[in-house]
């Protein structure tokens, strides 16, 4: 196609403004919130929105769990591809991380999730940041098993894969203590969700030790000391090994008692079924014998025909078949044809 000078003018002119426009549609989006900064794609508009509507329903809340005031914003990123999130993270692997929090630089970085998972990374992720500014007077760095456990506890998110985890682990005798939980979290896959399971049963546990008042009377002695060990012996009396022993005891209890219950239900229920067939094969036993007996009797039938009586006799015919004289006029046979 030829153009002369006029339109190609006008398609040179089209081709800039459509880059310009496309560029546009390209840079990334800023959505700053009360006390959090969202940064975003605009092809992740609908995962943006989910996220700032988590992040301002959550924080809060948190806070005010945490007993913290209102504190510097807390940027939140959402990557768009694989490298993105590999970028911003420093090299975390997206296929085993869905988020990472930096509570050092007030920052996490999140994959494009949508609905409840979403929810729950945003919570997860930022009560980390929360927990580390909790303890930010004192310098100190609380353990894995605490971060872990209190994010998943603030996010809800304890699953069926959590409870069978946990149960397997009772039941073959691979709880995990916990002095070596924080190691365990590079372990192997298995180990690193066993670990996050019982983080979060730790954390329960803690809430349930004074139900009245949940994890307030920890969480306040822990940001005046930032110690766990002093915030359990002040908080509860609790020396860690006496924390320790009355944590597993109440896992084993729970969870090798609902094993051991759900084993028991699938008992009862084989046993139903194997009654349930006995009593079949037991009819089906009868049925076979009563279909014998009466093919026998059927067969013997057959052989006993109106062509043997003469052979056996008349007397015999009429005291087999039980008939009364007086039909025969109380004669023989032969004299009935007489008088006939």
């Amino acid at each position: 196609m030829i153009l002369n000078r006029r339109s190609l003018f006008g398609v040179m002119t089209s081709l800039v403004l459509g880059a310009g426009l496309a560029g546009a549609q390209e840079r990334p989006v800023e959505l700053v919130g009360i006390d959090y900064r969202l940064h975003y794609w605009p092809q992740l508009q609908v995962q943006a929105d989910q996220t700032a509507a988590a992040a301002q329903a959550a924080l809060p809340r948190l806070r005010q769990a945490l007993d913290l005031p209102p504190g510097e914003r807390i940027d939140i990123h959402l990557a768009r591809t694989a490298k993105e999130f590999r970028r911003l993270t420093g090299g975390s692997d997206p296929n085993l991380v869905l988020g990472e929090a930096f509570p050092e630089q007030r920052r996490i970085v999140l994959q494009p999730l949508s609905g409840e998972p979403l929810r729950r990374l945003v919570v997860h992720e930022l009560m980390h940041i929360l927990l580390q500014d909790k303890v930010a007077e004192t310098g100190a760095n609380p353990p894995r098993w605490l971060h872990e456990g209190l994010a998943k506890y603030a996010a809800e998110d304890f699953s069926p894969t959590d409870r069978m985890l946990l149960t397997d682990a009772v039941n073959r005798g691979q709880l995990i203590p916990l002095r070596e939980l924080d190691r365990a979290f590079s372990g192997t896959p298995e180990q690193v969700s066993l670990a996050y399971a019982e983080s979060y049963t730790l954390v329960e546990f803690l809430a349930h030790l004074e139900p009245a008042r949940g994890l307030g009377p920890f969480l306040r002695q822990l940001g005046r000391v930032g110690d766990v060990e002093r915030a359990l012996l002040r908080a509860y009396n609790l020396t860690p090994e006496a924390f320790a022993e009355q944590w597993r005891r109440h896992v084993l209890l729970e969870y090798l008692g609902r094993s051991n219950q759900e084993v028991g239900t699938i008992l009862i229920w084989a046993g139903i079924v194997v009654l349930f067939l006995l009593l079949v094969a037991q009819r089906l036993r009868r049925s076979r014998e009563i279909r014998r007996r009466l093919e026998e009797e059927e067969r013997a039938r057959e052989r006993m025909s109106m062509w043997e009586f003469p052979a056996r006799g008349w007397g015999e015919v009429r005291g087999g078949l039980d008939l009364p004289e007086e039909e025969y006029g109380g004669g023989s046979p032969e004299e009935a044809s007489d008088e006939r």
